[in-house]
């Protein structure tokens, strides 16, 4: 099938939709950094699906998928609601952070979009685009509200403002009778990063001037996500993607990561299956993040205490991280489909990380959550879920205070609402 001028039309116009739509995220903190679905269909199901495509954001975990949901424009804009804190008990010390009540972020409220459309070239052939955020470590602490206002590690103002948005280009085709499809997607992504409040540890640093203050620095990387999906018998479908890791280099901020800024964004695999099971569609995903494959997140914090400096070999000590995802989707009647979804996965903050992840505590490991689509009388369709995830703490000793303890909590809560045409 050729693509008329016509069609060219209505691509270029629901691109010029999405980007309109499309603004920067600035703080996504579900699985650590990465968020637990894109658009309002993937949540209610607590991101599990990459088995089952509902609309064009399917993309964004497994472009296989794009192939099987017709041409559609998707939507999305997400109220998310972290709360996250930290406490320090113990004696007195020489550094920060020192010893008090709890100090709260202050940045809770965030909203963030995503959109993408799908086209058939072919019978069996489709491409699309979908934009969407990625992020996890913004955090906002007042020197006011920090013990004796020092700060939280004896400077001025403490945190990080991180996002990632990715540009998903992808083709999909379908074969084995249309029983089974493969995807391929080409990713363009552009980051942001600023950070503030550790300029006491420039002796600590291989290049002090490009520590911490120094305003936002932007970075932009490309990446690929290959994807299948196949039939395997009249009820179950079974679905794997994997994504590339992503190149990011912060140069402002080389004397904080390793190799000269680099703070890339760590590779993940999904795979998982669909069932039809009683009068819907069960849902059951794994997740691996590699969060060890960029030396800035894994390489542990510790190796300071032995001669490391920051810059060089000197990271968050975060672990990877399995995430398991289970979901049911459901129609009570013709206009109406329900859902709801769960996952666990433990945090990747070991107990002995805790003092530099302050700045980026990305604790929570349940998810709980539930929506519903309901068709209009147009024929489109407004698409709602909400997610809450409880708190989850992780607590160990300071790393400059051994006898200190310090406790990292988070709570989150989000609402998804999505329009489908």
């Amino acid at each position: 099938m050729k693509i008329t001028s016509e069609r060219y039309k209505n691509i270029i116009v629901s691109a010029l939709i999405l980007l309109s739509c499309t603004i920067i995220p600035n703080a996504m903190a579900s699985n650590g950094l990465f968020a637990l679905g894109y658009g309002a269909k993937q949540v209610g199901i607590a991101g599990s699906g990459v088995a089952f495509p509902q609309d064009a954001l399917i993309a964004s975990i497994n472009p296989a998928g794009v192939v099987f949901v017709g041409e559609q424009n998707n939507i999305n804009l997400q109220y998310f609601s972290p709360s996250r804190g930290y406490t320090v008990d113990g004696p007195m010390g020489a550094s920060g952070p020192f010893p008090g009540p709890t100090v709260d972020s202050d940045s809770e409220i965030f909203f963030i979009p995503s959109a993408a459309f799908s086209r058939s070239i072919s019978s069996s052939a489709s491409v699309g685009i979908a934009i969407y955020g990625n992020g996890g470590m913004n955090t906002d602490y007042a020197t006011r509200d920090t013990p004796f206002g020092a700060g939280v590690y004896g400077g001025d103002h403490t945190g990080v403002d991180y996002g990632q948005v990715f540009a998903n280009l992808n083709y999909s085709r379908r074969f084995a009778d249309n029983k089974a499809s493969w995807g391929l997607a080409a990713i363009i992504n552009y980051s942001f990063l600023r950070m503030n409040g550790l300029s006491n540890f420039a002796g600590f640093s291989v290049d002090p001037d490009n520590l911490s203050d120094n305003r936002y620095d932007h970075a932009a990387g490309f990446g690929l996500r290959f994807g299948v999906l196949a039939e395997v018998t009249p009820s179950i479908r079974l679905g794997a993607s994997y994504q590339t890791k992503i190149k990011n280099t912060f140069d402002d901020y080389a004397g904080l990561f390793t190799h000269g800024g680099e703070f890339d964004i760590p590779a993940h695999a999904q795979i998982g299956l669909a069932a039809d099971v009683g009068q819907g569609v069960f849902t059951a995903d794994i997740q691996q993040i590699q969060y060890s494959q960029s030396d800035a997140i894994g390489n542990s914090s510790r190796r300071l205490l032995s001669g490391g400096r920051l810059g060089d070999k000197v990271g968050f000590g975060w672990n990877d991280m399995t995430i398991y995802k289970l979901g049911y989707t459901w129609s009570t009647q013709e206009d109406l489909t329900w859902r709801i979804g769960a996952s666990y996965g433990q945090q990747p903050i070991p107990s002995d990380e805790v003092t530099f992840n302050i700045v980026a505590s990305g604790t929570i490991e349940h998810h709980y959550t539930a929506g519903f689509t309901k068709t209009l009388e147009s024929g489109n369709s407004l698409d709602v879920a909400i997610m809450y995830a409880p708190e989850k703490c992780v607590s160990g000793g300071s790393l400059f205070v051994p006898n200190n303890t310090i406790e990292l909590c988070m709570d989150q809560f989000s609402i998804d609402v999505g329009f489908g045409f």
